[in-house]
């Protein structure tokens, strides 16, 4: 009884020396290159049934450092992949610098991409590549995390009770389905049709004032008399 004991004595001993010499590993600083990865390998936005009023946005891409915050600043450079890149510079995005700052006594950084509503077709995704590039601060972490693609639109696509109103609504037009959920709050569903037609009716009206007023929207109604 007494050996048994103490073969289990033993035996808690040793497991707890590994399980203190595994917490006091994992406790080390990490000590080899310092590399750069983004925090994910794709994003997805959709203007869609944003309000027509959101003209544009900014998406923040974060960049995480591998790797122990240092006392000085340092840098890390970006490349656009152009033959996996749709979206123009200048019309469908800002242009953007390619070389981006890591304060020092931080572990992360953020890449800002400002996407323009207005240029969007209602019918295309555009892509934008990204690649991390090594420099003399920091090498390239996961291969999967170095290259970043965003896919944006402004699609939304005709409803299915479109043609229930297409006599004052006239040809779809994303543009005057945004504006009404700008003024509704949110888009419409099949009940909104089937119990409130007319209070429906009366928020397009306002819809088609709006883009009579702004003609620059290329936005057209049928010239037909409303009920409301």
């Amino acid at each position: 009884m007494k050996k048994i004991a103490i073969i289990r004595i033993g035996l808690c001993f040793l497991l707890t020396c590994w399980m203190v010499g595994c917490v006091r590993m994992e406790s080390f600083a990490y000590k080899g290159e310092e590399k750069i990865s983004f925090a994910t390998d794709s994003i997805y936005f959709s203007f869609g049934t944003e309000p027509f009023s959101v003209t544009d946005t900014t998406l923040r891409l974060r960049v995480e450092i591998i790797g122990s915050p240092q006392t000085a600043d340092r840098h890390f450079k970006i490349d656009i992949n152009e033959d996996r890149t749709s979206a123009k510079a200048g019309l469908h995005y800002d242009e953007f610098p390619l070389d981006y700052l890591v304060e020092k006594e931080k572990c992360i950084s953020e890449v800002p991409v400002t996407i323009h509503r207005l240029n969007l077709e209602a019918d295309n995704v555009y892509t934008l590549s990204l690649s991390l590039v090594s420099n003399e601060d920091f090498g390239l972490g996961a291969v999967e995390y170095q290259r970043l693609t965003i896919a944006f639109t402004n699609r939304l696509d005709c409803p299915d009770w479109w043609n229930r109103l297409s006599y004052w609504l006239g040809e779809y037009n994303v543009r005057k389905y945004q504006k009404f959920i700008e003024l509704f709050g949110r888009p419409i569903s099949q009940n909104d049709i089937n119990t409130n037609k007319y209070g429906i009716l009366r928020i397009f009206k306002e819809v088609k004032i709006y883009f009579e007023a702004h003609p620059e929207f290329g936005v057209d109604f049928p010239d037909v008399h409303w009920i409301v």
